[in-house]
């Protein structure tokens, strides 16, 4: 069974089927949180796992209702975004990315 969720943003974030063969954004859940990875084939064009760009981490805060949202830094680990009351706004604010901090 899929996750709701994780359709959600694998739907949003689709890539044209044209270019599917060299791109793909996926997410996973990791403990509370549902992360989007941009995934590429290898440099070298072998069989191996594709390999995965963090792209945003989304997390619920049940005490607050809220939504946190997570960019990843160059260094590696995760920014703090914004908060948002709906997981709509969440996935808006990744599409719109006005600062460039998921999609460069």
């Amino acid at each position: 069974m899929t996750d709701p969720t994780i359709q959600k943003i694998e739907e949003k974030f689709k890539v044209p089927e044209h270019v599917a063969d060299k791109i793909q954004n996926v997410a996973e859940k990791s403990g509370n949180s549902y992360i989007l990875y941009e995934t590429r084939p290898t440099w070298d064009g072998s069989a191996k796992p594709w390999t995965k760009l963090s792209v945003a981490k989304m997390t619920f805060v049940k005490i607050s209702g809220r939504w946190k949202l997570f960019w990843m830094r160059a260094s590696g680990k995760w920014e703090f975004y914004g908060g948002y009351k709906s997981f709509k706004n969440v996935l808006n604010m990744i599409e719109k990315d006005k600062f460039g901090c998921f999609w460069g």
